[in-house]
């Protein structure tokens, strides 16, 4: 598992989106898989979000049991 504090971009696309623009997703989702390329993480994975107070901690699990195969 791998946690970080989003920054402030980040946090700002999050509160969007969960006030109803859906449509942020697939920028939220990119934003999140350049800070894992940036790390060297490559593979499927699962992203998660929670809130603490005004700021969001990314939680990334691994995924490669549900890959296709």
């Amino acid at each position: 598992m791998v946690r970080w504090m989003a920054d402030e971009e980040l946090a700002a696309l999050l509160r969007r989106y969960y006030s109803g623009e859906g449509g942020l997703w697939p920028t939220i989702r990119e934003r999140v898989a350049a800070e894992l390329r940036r790390r060297g993480i490559e593979g499927a994975r699962h992203i998660r979000f929670r809130r603490r107070d005004d700021e969001y901690e990314v939680i990334i699990e691994d995924a490669s049991g549900y890959e296709p195969e």
